[in-house]
Parts: C-alpha cells; structure tokens; sequence
C-alpha cells in the first residue's frame, strides 16, 4: 500500500467568503477528507476504529495559505504520512489547483491514538501498523 492518497474535491459555494475565495477555516476540511481517503486505502474507518477502542484526535494542525481556491474550482489533495506511527501519527498535505497544479496550501497534523475508555493516550495498535506496512 501506498502512503500516498491524493483526494479531489469540488469547491462548493457555501466554503467561499465574501471576497469569493474559499474561507480560511474550510481547509482543515479538506486536510480531513484526504486523511479519510488516506485511511480508507488500508479498509479502516474512524467509526470501526473507535468500536475498536481507538480515537484519533488531532493534537496539532499547522498550515500555510500560499494561494486561494474560488467556487467552481477542483482541488487534489495529497495526504502522505510522514513517519511510522507511534503515539502520534502525523501526516502531510499539499493542496494544489488541479486545473492550474498551483500549490495553494501546505499543512501538517498530528494526532495521537487515544484509549476510547480511559481517554488516554495509547500506542500505535499492532494491528494498525501491520495495515499500514510496519
């Protein structure tokens, strides 16, 4: 399996602002369907993970805006995990026109494996790391 997911997406009206560009806080949206698709490669679904007793909050979300999407456009979203997975997990975006392949976003997440009953953090689960390759 790849590491590497790449989700297109359509630019609704209603994620766009009044200067007509896709509002700031809409990206992180997107950050979280390609992270979805990226999961989905692997068969693994947020809600099975979480009847498995495993969460998955995000811990930090770090991003650049180096361009603005407008209504009507198609964005890819490259979702990419960085490193084997421990306590946390962090993957990275890119964000690009597909239309143009201009670079519009650049973002990092982290977030880390939480025990669904305890709420604490826990390690990567073994069955997890064997899905994704370790």
């Amino acid at each position: 399996m790849t590491k590497l997911t790449k989700t297109k997406i359509e630019v609704r009206y209603a994620e766009t602002d009044q200067m007509g560009v896709v509002h700031h806080g809409i990206y992180p949206q997107y950050l979280e369907l390609g992270r979805l698709d990226w999961l989905n490669q692997f068969g693994l679904h947020y809600q099975k993970m979480e009847e498995q007793g495993v969460m998955l909050p995000v811990y930090n979300l770090q991003i650049s805006y180096l361009a603005s999407a407008k209504f009507g456009d198609t964005l890819k979203v490259e979702t990419l995990l960085k490193e084997k997975p421990n306590v946390r997990i962090i993957f990275t975006y890119k964000i690009y026109n597909l239309e143009t392949k201009q670079l519009l976003v650049e973002a990092t997440t982290t977030l880390v494996f939480v025990d669904s009953k305890t709420r604490k953090p826990m390690r990567c689960p073994s069955f997890l790391l064997s899905k994704f390759g370790y």
